[in-house]
């Protein structure tokens, strides 16, 4: 447990945020609003220290860190971290409740802001990346492990332990999970660290395959932020019989675009780094994108020409523009700390950032970004409307809609939809002005707003989900019918509409596989297409009768280099992968400079050449072309001034081999935008350091 927990508040206690005017802030959400006595608070700003401190007891934080000492109404905080940009500290228990002074103190002189203090202010549940967003810092209560969860663990039911701050725990909290109330198994303080708390839940058997969906904590009538867990279905329910209870799959959908003009998709899998493309007319994977390591692919968008694709890759901070013409990566562009969704409008693209709370422009044209824009809270979905140039952001943690204008590039309003309010997905209607936005996490019968987009309000709700199963994610629009998934409840929501938008007909559900994350429209089959993050299939919807008429199989190929299995045997056999034909020299010994040639095809773009010591690796010296991120290279070898050749068949670099390399034999490595080279110990690939 120390270890694991440990991992979760160093995340939480030391992640460095954008230096700010002084603000305080619940330290697992980052709200901005009242904060509660006994609470973990994050402080930023400027110049709030000369130096970064971090404190050796978490259990007995000391009023004194690092030369600084904080005080809020007069009382002074426990502090964990100091930095120049930011402060995590315990608000004292006996700390007065109302408008209050904090008070920074240290040798670059003293600051002051002001804070809400009270006791009824919103929870906080942490994250692991430490602001609040994507995945919780969430264990088995058991094991105490991370990870994806089954619902049962060795035949008994699986508790999750939550962490959090600000609860009041005097009275049971309520945790929802997909929408759907779960049980309260145990809270109270956590036994490791001041002002944190533990809150243990039951996973019921409904939720088995749920997939990715959002967990939100109630106390005192206040909601936390929401964060993520993914709930694995039973090991007898999954593609691979291989897979054990709470293993993380290489293998798991997330997101989906069509093609316009074809029967294409895509099909983004954020754990094997890989976007496949798959053909509904022919029922089957007919090529498999790879992208680099841990690139976490969770949202794709493709322009109006089908030409291009643009996809989310929350792992490298970056956006992925993919080349629909030839299958291939044609580069990446940095958009911040953790990409979340994207729209294309015209030939601009939106890409939300979750963690930094900021939504970047893209120009596709020139692939440059034209601006990067603050808006609210956990931004986690953009709809974007090539028509009017706008784009609509929803802020999942503060309850509000950002819109922004696209000529301008500019945040023209900010609606609010409750601070109580957890917006997910949202979706326009062509023509109209009107959207609809679900609220996942509010309960299990599929809240959903209807926003009026010219006088920013809601104009109603609905529920969209009357088998009450669970909360309502991914929405779709098509041909006067809206379409909800149902990831708790295995289902597709259809509601008809007028052309204004407002509903004209009773919901139906239709059942489809477990977990259903994502949906879009084959516009040229008449079909909705449906992901299934827990069956990892594609249900396939005939839009005319409303049935069911197919499920394809998106996480095994049965391509060449496929095995299959639950690996990652696909991305290795993935026809834009870089490769190494050959090397010159192939040898040499240690302390010597020189221009080292590499033969091979899909060169172009390479970032990157490791030496990775084929001692190193398991077994008979292959690899499985995943593992690190990207490798381990081997520090004697420093790699300077790649250039690659016109064609991307050849590339030359400056290697310097240290001395003190140890003679043996290293697989040379070239990572570019099109993933990396094959990890296997092989005569094209091989140098050896000669005695």
């Amino acid at each position: 447990m120390t270890k694991s927990l440990g991992a979760v508040l160093a995340a939480a206690c030391c992640a460095t945020l954008a230096a700010q005017s002084l603000s305080v802030r619940n330290a697992a959400s980052l709200v901005v609003g009242p904060v509660a006595p006994g609470s973990i608070v994050t402080i930023l700003g400027t110049q709030l220290s000369t130096g970064v401190a971090v404190a050796s007891n978490v259990k007995t934080p000391p009023a004194t860190l690092g030369g600084v000492t904080v005080s809020i109404g007069g009382s002074p905080l426990g502090l964990f971290y100091v930095s120049p940009t930011q402060i995590n500290g315990v608000v004292n228990p006996a700390t007065p409740q109302g408008n209050e002074t904090v008070t920074v103190t240290s040798s670059s002189g003293t600051q002051t802001g002001a804070v809400t203090v009270s006791a009824t202010a919103p929870p906080g549940l942490f994250a692991l990346n430490g602001v609040g967003t994507r995945d919780g810092a969430i264990l088995n209560a058991v094991s105490f492990l991370l990870g994806a969860f089954t619902i049962q663990t060795s035949g008994s039911n699986t508790y999750l332990a939550l962490y959090a701050t600000g609860v009041n725990t005097s009275v049971a909290p309520t945790v929802t999970v997909a929408g759907v109330p779960v049980q309260v198994q145990f809270y109270g303080a956590a036994s490791c660290c001041d002002g944190l708390q533990q809150v243990n839940v039951v996973i019921p058997t409904s939720l088995a395959g749920a997939g990715r969906v959002p967990i939100v904590l109630t106390s005192n009538g206040q909601s936390s932020n929401a964060v993520q867990v993914v709930l694995l279905p039973p090991p007898s329910s999954t593609q691979f019989p291989g897979d054990e209870e709470n293993q993380n799959r290489s293998r798991e959908l997330a997101a989906l675009a069509y093609i316009p003009g074809t029967s294409l998709v895509l099909s983004a899998d954020e754990n094997d780094d890989v976007v496949r493309v798959i053909d509904v007319s022919t029922r089957k994977v007919t090529q498999v994108i790879a992208l680099p390591q841990k690139a976490g692919p969770s949202a794709v968008a493709v322009n109006a020409a089908g030409t291009l694709a643009v996809v989310a890759e929350t792992g490298r901070a970056k956006a992925a523009i993919l080349d629909l013409t030839k299958d291939t990566v044609a580069t990446e562009i940095p958009t911040g700390s953790g990409p979340a969704d994207v729209a294309i409008a015209g030939t601009q693209a939106v890409v939300v950032d979750q963690n930094a709370d900021s939504v970047t422009i893209l120009d596709l044209a020139a692939n440059t970004v034209q601006k990067t824009l603050s808006v609210g809270r956990g931004p986690v979905a953009v709809a974007a409307d090539p028509t009017s140039h706008k784009a609509y952001v929803t802020n999942e943690d503060d309850g509000t809609v950002s819109v922004i204008d696209l000529a301008g590039i500019t945040v023209t309003a900010t609606w609010s939809l409750g601070t109580a309010v957890r917006p997910e997905g949202i979706a326009l209607i062509p023509g109209a002005p009107v959207a609809f936005v679900t609220v996942p996490s509010a309960g299990p019968d599929g809240q959903v707003l209807l926003l009026n987009l010219t006088a920013g309000t809601v104009s109603f709700g609905l529920s969209a989900n009357p088998d009450r199963t669970g909360g309502s994610t991914s929405i779709a629009v098509y041909n006067s019918k809206i379409y909800f998934a149902n990831q708790a409840g295995g289902s597709v929501s259809i509601l008809p509409v007028t052309s204004a938008g407002v509903p004209a007909g009773t919901i139906t559900t239709i059942k489809v596989g477990l977990g259903p994350r994502a949906l879009t429209v084959d516009a040229k089959d008449n079909l909705l297409v449906v992901s299934n993050e827990g069956s990892g299939t594609l249900s396939l919807i005939d839009l005319s009768t409303g049935k069911v008429v197919a499920s394809i199989d998106a996480v095994q190929t049965s391509m060449d280099g496929d095995d299959d299995q639950d690996d990652h045997s696909d991305r290795t056999g993935a026809s834009n992968r870089p490769a190494v034909t050959s090397l010159s020299p192939a040898s040499s010994k240690g302390g010597v400079t020189f221009t080292l040639t590499i033969n091979g095809a899909n060169l172009t773009g390479a970032s990157g050449i490791v030496f990775v010591n084929a001692a190193s690796l398991p077994g008979n010296g292959h690899g499985n072309g995943q593992g690190g991120p990207f490798n381990t290279n081997d520090s004697a070898f420093t790699v300077t001034n790649i250039k690659v050749a016109s064609g991307g068949k050849q590339l030359t670099a400056t290697v310097a081999i240290a001395a003190s390399a140890q003679a043996g034999a290293r697989i040379v490595r070239v990572a570019t935008p099109n993933a990396e080279s094959t990890l296997s110990l092989s005569a094209n690939d091989t140098f050896t350091v000669l005695p």
